[in-house]
């Protein structure tokens, strides 16, 4: 007879309001339930030749944003580890896609504090926000999505996502374009350190 599945429970470090460690963790879901601070890492897949950004959809039984088009890869940072090799694993994980660790230029820190779901999700949250940048759009067939964490995926102009963020779009994760989220389109705008042909 077949052991039963129990799902493994998530650790996170709780931090200060400024963002450093406390010295202690903390299931995911008391995280959320209670506020504390925390980190994770967001991942953004960009294709230089057609000017375009990857974006995945949540899949619907996600606790935050089910449905929505979000970023390229996401995850919360495990107790203990640092975000070194997060993004990396992320990648693997929700889309099956496997890039070397230089492909990640580090572009800032994002602090979100928000609530939803009635009061019931709270998110203090400090994310390292991360660009790959690719020469062209990665194929479809090239990745295998993770169907707990993810429904879809599909590639649309920076431009055109920028706008609909600024809009309010009801079908995307809200950001604020105006305030710190704006650094994304700024770094795009400019160009990045590095480029590099995806080999997936």
């Amino acid at each position: 007879m077949a052991e039963p599945y129990i799902e493994q429970v998530e650790y996170l470090d709780v931090l200060t309001k400024t963002g450093k460690k406390t010295g202690v963790s903390k299931p995911r879901g008391d995280v959320h339930r209670d506020g504390d601070y925390h980190k994770a890492v967001h991942v953004w897949i960009f294709a230089e030749f057609t000017q375009e950004l990857l974006l995945q959809k949540r899949a619907d039984c996600k606790d935050s944003w089910p449905g929505l088009w979000d970023i390229s890869s996401a995850g919360h940072i495990s107790a203990g580890n640092s975000s070194l090799i997060k993004p990396q694993r992320e990648l693997q994980e929700e889309l099956g896609v496997i890039l070397p660790k230089d492909a990640f230029e580090l572009i800032f820190v994002f602090l979100e504090e928000c609530v939803t779901n009635n009061g019931k999700f709270i998110n203090n949250e400090y994310s390292d926000v991360y660009l790959v940048t690719t020469l062209e759009p990665i194929p479809r067939e090239a990745f295998t999505l993770q169907d707990t964490e993810v429904s879809d995926v599909k590639y649309i102009s920076f431009g055109e996502y920028r706008s609909h963020l600024a809009e309010a779009y009801p079908k995307y994760v809200p950001y604020d374009v105006n305030k710190q989220y704006g650094l994304l389109f700024d770094t795009i705008t400019k160009g990045t350190k590095r480029t590099m042909k995806h080999a997936v």
